[in-house]
C-alpha cells in the first residue's frame, strides 16, 4: 500500500509548477510563481529549482510505485512511501538505507556523495513513527557539517598563522632603511601584502558570512550586492594579485641573472606595481560586469558561474601566470648551473643569492596548487588543500623575511643601535639625577652650633 497523501500532493504541486507558464493569466490570478514571490527575507535564488527537482522526484515515486504494485499484492509490513524528500520502496523488518538526494544540498548540480544515506526503521507493525509523527526518516547521515567544519577549522588556523607571520614581515621590510628601497625587497613586500590581504579577507568572510549566526549571513542568501563585491575582491582580485606578484618575482630574478653586470638598485618598481595591482583590478571589474549581465544568480558568487566562459576570465590569467612562473624558474636554474660550470672561479655569493631566490619561488608561485588542481571529493584531501593554501603566506614570509640574511643583519644592527640609545639614555638620566642631587646639597642651609659656656 502506498502513502498517497504526501506523494500525490507533491505530484500535483510539481505538475502545477511545471505547467504554470502555459496557463493564462486570468486562470492563475491566485497563483504566484515562485520566482515572482516577494518575501522578506527573500527565498534563495535556487529555491525554485530545488522545489521542481523535489516534486519531480515525488511524481516519479508515485508513478513508479503505482505501476509496480498495480497487478500484485504487497505483503510487506512497511508500505512504499514518499517522506517528503525521498522515495522508499516497501520493505521487510529492519533498517532501510536510501542515498541522500542532491536537492537537499541546494540543487541538482551538486555532485552526489554515495557514502551518505538516510535511514528509515521498519518494524513488524509498519514504519517506525516516534511521537505520533506521520512520517519519520533519519537524515543525520546526510549532514555535511562535520566535513565542512573540518575544512573551515583548517582554513581558519592556516590563514590565522599566515596573518600572524605576514604582518610583522610587512612592517619589517618597510621599516629598515637599507632594504626599504631595494627593488628585490620591494617585490617581496608587495607579495607579502597581497598574501596578507587575502588572509584578512578570508578571516573576515568566515566571521561575518560563513560561521553559524554570522551577522551578515542573510546577505549570502539574498545575493546582496555588498557580499558579491566582497567575495569578488577576495576570490578573484586578490587571488590574481597573488599570481601577479609571484610572476613579478620570477621575471625580476630572470632579469637579474641576464643583466648581472647592471645594477638595478635605482629602480622604483612602479611599472611592476601598476601591472600587478592594476591589471587584476581591471579584469575583476570586467568579470563583475559580465557576470552581472549574464549570470546574476548565486550565493554572493562564492561558487563559480554556471557559464564556464565567465570564470575563464579569471582562470586563464592565473594559469598563464603559473605556467610562465614554472618556465622562468626552470630557465633560471639552467642559467645558474651553466654559469657555475663554465667558470668555477666566479663570485659564488652572487649566484648563491640567485639560487636562494629560485628556491624561494617554489612555494611563492604556489606549487601546492598544481598538486591540488583537480578537486578530489575527499575530506582529508580537501583539508590538506585548504591548509597548504592557507599556509602559503607563512612559507613566503619565512623565506623572504625571517630567514633572509640581509633582513636579519638589519634587525641585529637596529637592535644594537636601540640598545645603545637605551643605555645612553639611562646614563644621561643617572648623571642628571646626580647633578640635581649635588645642587640640592649645595643649596641646603648650613646648621650653626652655639657653644654655651657654663
Amino acid at each position: 500500500m502506498l502513502n498517497f497523501h504526501t506523494c500525490t500532493l507533491s505530484s500535483i504541486i510539481s505538475i502545477a509548477i511545471a505547467d504554470i507558464k502555459n496557463v493564462s493569466t486570468d486562470k492563475i490570478s491566485r497563483i504566484t510563481p515562485l520566482n515572482q514571490l516577494v518575501l522578506d527575507p527573500p527565498l534563495p535564488y535556487h529555491f525554485e529549482l530545488i522545489v521542481k527537482d523535489c516534486c519531480s522526484a515525488a511524481r516519479y515515486c508515485c508513478r513508479n510505485t503505482l505501476v509496480k504494485y498495480h497487478h500484485r499484492r504487497d505483503e510487506s509490513p512497511c508500505p512504499a512511501t514518499w517522506d517528503g524528500w525521498n522515495c522508499f520502496d516497501s520493505a521487510d523488518e529492519g533498517m532501510v538505507n536510501k542515498q541522500c538526494p542532491n536537492y537537499i544540498y541546494g540543487g541538482s548540480n551538486i555532485k552526489a556523495d554515495y557514502d551518505r544515506h538516510s535511514k528509515k526503521q521498519c518494524n513488524a507493525g509498519g514504519w517506525e513513527l516516534p511521537d505520533g509523527l506521520k512520517e519519520h526518516t533519519d537524515y543525520t547521515g546526510c549532514m555535511q557539517n562535520d566535513d565542512a567544519q573540518a575544512k573551515l577549522i583548517a582554513g581558519v588556523i592556516a590563514y590565522s598563522l599566515s596573518v600572524v607571520f605576514l604582518l610583522p614581515a610587512v612592517v619589517a621590510l618597510g621599516f629598515f632603511r637599507p632594504i626599504r628601497k631595494s627593488p628585490m625587497f620591494i617585490l617581496h613586500r608587495q607579495l607579502l601584502i597581497s598574501c596578507l590581504l587575502y588572509g584578512v579577507f578570508y578571516l573576515c568572510s568566515t566571521t561575518f558570512f560563513v560561521v553559524s549566526f554570522a551577522p551578515l549571513s542573510g546577505q549570502v542568501f539574498e545575493n546582496h550586492i555588498f557580499c558579491r563585491v566582497f567575495f569578488s575582491v577576495q576570490l578573484r582580485y586578490l587571488r590574481m594579485t597573488n599570481f601577479s606578484w609571484m610572476l613579478a618575482e620570477a621575471v625580476y630574478l630572470f632579469r637579474l641573472l641576464q643583466t648581472a653586470q647592471h645594477s638595478t638598485d635605482g629602480e622604483t618598481m612602479n611599472d611592476y606595481k601598476i601591472a600587478c595591482w592594476g591589471v587584476p583590478g581591471v579584469i575583476t571589474m570586467i568579470y563583475f560586469i559580465v557576470r552581472g549581465m549574464n549570470d546574476d544568480t548565486g550565493m554572493c558568487w562564492i561558487e563559480n558561474s554556471s557559464n564556464a566562459w565567465v570564470e575563464w576570465m579569471i582562470f586563464a590569467p592565473s594559469l598563464l601566470a603559473m605556467g610562465v612562473n614554472l618556465l622562468l624558474l626552470a630557465v633560471v636554474v639552467i642559467i645558474l648551473v651553466n654559469k657555475i660550470r663554465c667558470d668555477p672561479h666566479l663570485e659564488r655569493i652572487q649566484y648563491t643569492k640567485a639560487v636562494r631566490g629560485a628556491v624561494m619561488l617554489i612555494p611563492v608561485f604556489g606549487v601546492q596548487q598544481l598538486l591540488t588542481i583537480y578537486r578530489i571529493p575527499n575530506t582529508y584531501y580537501q583539508v590538506a588543500d585548504q591548509s597548504l593554501n592557507g599556509l602559503q603566506g607563512l612559507f613566503v614570509s619565512l623565506i623572504v623575511c625571517y630567514s633572509n640574511k640581509t633582513v636579519r643583519e638589519c634587525f641585529t644592527k637596529w637592535r644594537s643601535t636601540y640598545q645603545e640609545k637605551a643605555t645612553l639614555h639611562t646614563e644621561c638620566r643617572q648623571r642628571m639625577s646626580i647633578q640635581e642631587s649635588g645642587r640640592l646639597i649645595l643649596k641646603s642651609p648650613q646648621v650653626t652650633t652655639e657653644h654655651v659656656q657654663l
